[in-house]
């Protein structure tokens, strides 16, 4: 009898229950999320997050890499991705601090490839930008007396994808050669390989946004706005990578031993449009000691802008050494640039523009023995240490958003599933300020990520035919 695992039906079920079970949750306590689009995320998954956050030349054979879509090719199998994460983020302006703890998901991803093909299929959901913030001031008046103003704001747009990749390999022979210097053996290596991928992008959700006047004086009415923007984008991204051997180590018994490889990759998010439909509100309440009462809704308004949002690339390489006791490290670097400024800032608030973003990523991973040579799970274990800088896209009065990460990372392979499986996790230390007074509004944040890289089923070979006596 011969049985077929159909995991093209399980990973779209799995990932239809996950979009109906989606739980956006607040990944930011952040004030300055509340322009633009939100806090922009990279799209990095838990197990590259510890490097940096890079993707354009991080290819891996057992890790979904989820920036770049041609990266899923280097895959050995079909591979889930998926976490979870947890911020604690501080706010100061002067003397004053508040903080604040969230969490929600990461992302969902899967990318389906045959054991041994050339091409993958990925698809999945992950956040694209996230608002979370709410912050009040107490202020006084000649007329009104004392009154607090207050800006509240959640929500953010979240991308579902859907790509293919493949990849092409050039191989040559190793000679090998007696002492006297005659060719006595030969051995095709796989020298390099090159893959190209593309995704197609749905951008989508809400951010919500309240400003409110509560004045203390009873005499006269406070004043809310409300706002709510609900986007929608349809967009295409492109990648490709290259992997070349550059030396190699051979055994007596014509056994690859050591090795040297580069990667160098690239990333292009293809410029699109982007539809923004606005509704405000504006309305009167009291507050009384039960609560605020609304008295009237003075006015309403909606209105739609289509933007033009900038194509973005990015351009990376790595190195990545093996040696003969099992040992393996890799270290990158990466540059992001956005010229954000090319957008038009009307629909903003005022004194609030957009400015080109440069993001610039180099990170390193340490792998002490291999899975057979390792004898405990601290030898193999990946270690990861990154640091990643950007800076742009919003310019306040102060000056530009500049934001620096340090991020570490730990992949322990799950040894009993036979495979690359592993249990991911990533801490992260981000600082994030526009301009540089000490007097004005700064943020420090430490984040926890944990999260899985998955082949399960049938000892990890989906896509395989199956046969049973």
């Amino acid at each position: 009898m011969t049985t077929h695992t159909s995991a093209v039906s399980l990973g779209l079920t799995l990932l239809l229950a996950s979009m109906t079970t989606w739980v956006a949750g607040q990944t930011t306590y952040s004030p300055h999320s509340r322009f633009g689009f939100g806090e922009l995320q990279s799209g990095a998954g838990i197990s590259q997050f510890g490097m940096g956050q890079m993707g354009a030349a991080w290819m891996d054979r057992h890790h979904l890499n989820t920036r770049n879509p041609a990266a899923a090719a280097f895959l050995t199998r079909t591979t889930f991705a998926g976490g979870f994460q947890l911020r604690s983020e501080k706010i100061m302006e002067g003397d004053s601090a508040t903080q604040g703890e969230i969490g929600g998901l990461t992302q969902v991803a899967f990318a389906l490839k045959k054991a041994g093909g050339k091409g993958a299929f990925t698809f999945g959901l992950q956040p694209w930008s996230n608002t979370g913030y709410d912050v009040s001031q107490i202020r006084t008046d000649d007329t009104a007396d004392e009154y607090q103003i207050a800006y509240a704001g959640d929500g953010g747009l979240t991308q579902a994808h859907f790509g293919y990749a493949r990849k092409w390999e050039g191989t040559r022979f190793e000679r090998f050669e007696s002492a006297e210097g005659e060719v006595v053996d030969s051995l095709r290596i796989i020298a390099h390989g090159t893959s190209f991928g593309v995704r197609f992008e749905q951008r989508f959700g809400q951010l919500l946004r309240t400003r409110s006047i509560d004045i203390a004086n009873p005499i006269f009415l406070d004043t809310r706005v409300e706002t709510k923007d609900t986007h929608r984008s349809l967009g295409l991204t492109v990648g490709f990578g290259h992997e070349r051997l550059l030396g190699k180590t051979f055994d007596r018994d014509r056994k690859l031993v050591s090795s040297t490889l580069l990667r160098i990759g690239g990333i292009a998010a293809i410029g699109r449009q982007h539809t923004l439909d606005r509704q405000n509100q504006w309305s009167s309440f009291q507050t009384l000691s039960t609560g605020p009462i609304e008295i009237d809704s003075v006015h309403s308004s909606k209105e739609t802008f289509v933007l033009n949002l900038p194509l973005s690339w990015t351009l990376g390489m790595e190195i990545e050494r093996n040696t003969n006791d099992g040992l393996r490290f890799r270290v990158g670097a990466e540059v992001e640039k956005t010229p954000w400024s090319d957008m038009g800032s009307e629909w903003l608030d005022p004194g609030v523009t957009f400015s080109d973003l440069t993001t610039a990523s180099v990170g390193a991973s340490l792998t002490p023995r291999s899975l057979d040579d390792a004898k405990s799970i601290w030898e193999r274990s990946t270690y990861q240490i990154g640091w990643r800088h950007s800076e742009g896209y919003i310019t306040l009065s102060e000056g530009q958003l500049a934001a620096n990460t340090w991020s570490a990372g730990w992949s322990l392979p799950m040894r009993g599933s036979r495979s690359g499986s592993s249990f991911n996790v990533a801490l992260n230390w981000r600082t994030l300020q526009a301009g540089s007074s000490e007097l004005g509004l700064r943020e420090q944040g430490f984040g926890a990520m944990i999260g899985f890289t998955l082949h399960p089923f049938f000892k990890n070979q989906w896509l395989v035919t199956r046969k049973y006596d």
